[in-house]
This record gives C-alpha cells, structure tokens and sequence, in this order.
C-alpha cells in the first residue's frame, strides 16, 4: 500500500513500525516499551501532547491487559501506530473519543461509546489536506 503520508515533521512514517515494535515489552527500560516510543513518534508528528498521551495509554493497555486482536490492531499492534498518528492528525475528536471509550471501557469506566475511526485511506487523506497536511495521494479534478 501506498503511504499517506511517508514523512511527517522529519518522521519517517514508513518506517515507524520498525522504530516502534521493536522495543522490548519484556525486560524494557522504563520510558522506551512501544508505547512511550510510540507517544515521542506521535508528538513530533504533530499530535497535540494530551492526545498522543491517551493514544500512548490505549497502546499499552492493548498488550498488558490482551485485549482482542481486532483492538491491538487499531491500537497500533499491527503497524507500529502508524494509522493511529495519521487519525490523531486528520480526526483528532474522533480520535479522542474512540480512545477514551477503549481505555475507559477495558477499566470499567463510563465514558461514551465511540465508533471507530475509519481506516479507509482517501477518506484520511482527505481529511489530512484538509487540515494543511501535504499528503501523497493525487485527488483528481474531473472525469478520467
């Protein structure tokens, strides 16, 4: 597929999975388990700060507590957070509320249900250039 966006703020966003999967989650260093790299990777992409610490949360919470693979999934299990800095960025209030629904959910909290984010990648870019972020993708003018 394709990248989105393949560099953001000097971030390289096809490789992201690497940088961030391949920290220990056993017998890690406080500060560097996937989802503290994760956090620095989504705040210097450009994901406000108390976002990227909500994402960081779900992240984490999808591994210790082994939510259901269809949840690490969209918690960044499969491709190191890459969509879900790419979600923060173009729908960041759906964003917020789709993640504070998961955590608060898995510890038995109260907050609304959210539907989650769309993955589908024009609907992302789309929105992304909305938002004044250069993307990949070619958005046609007119009829083939």
């Amino acid at each position: 597929m394709m990248p989105i966006v393949p560099v953001l703020n000097g971030l390289d966003m096809v490789r992201l999975r690497d940088h961030v999967l391949t920290a220990p989650v056993f017998d890690g260093v406080a500060g560097d388990y996937p989802w503290d790299r994760w956090k620095q990777f989504a705040v210097q992409a450009g994901v406000p700060e108390d976002l990227a610490n909500i994402g960081r949360s779900v992240f984490r919470e999808a591994f210790q507590h082994d939510w259901p693979d269809q949840s690490k999934v969209e918690c960044g299990w499969l491709d190191g957070g890459t969509t879900m800095i790419l979600q923060a960025l173009a729908f960041p209030e759906k964003a917020k509320a789709r993640w504070e629904y998961l955590y608060s959910a898995d510890n038995f909290g109260d907050a609304a249900y959210a539907e989650e984010i769309t993955t589908d990648p024009m609907d992302m870019a789309e929105a992304l250039e909305a938002r004044g972020i250069k993307t990949s993708v070619f958005f046609s003018k007119g009829g083939a």
